[in-house]
């Protein structure tokens, strides 16, 4: 497990989530956007699987990896949009 921020440019907000290094980034993405949208009382607007996420150095992560072979540690952060 890991701790990474994720950031929402479009919601102008930042989040802490303890996550699964294991596991292929989509799968991250839906959970962390499903997550947002319970506590934000929100709904997902457009289609998630078009959903990017990019390293704070603008680097896009490969959705199919996992956040280990993405080279995601502790600390890192992240930016859905």
């Amino acid at each position: 497990m890991i701790i990474i921020e994720v950031e929402v440019p479009v919601m102008g907000t930042k989040y802490d989530f303890q996550i699964d290094e294991n596991v292929p980034v989509c799968e991250v993405k839906e959970e962390v956007a499903e997550l947002i949208c319970q506590k934000e009382q929100c709904t997902l607007r457009g289609d998630l699987h078009r959903m990017l996420v990019f390293t704070q150095d603008g680097r896009e992560l490969r959705q199919e990896l996992t956040a280990h072979e993405n080279r995601l540690r502790t600390g890192a952060r992240i930016m859905l949009v």
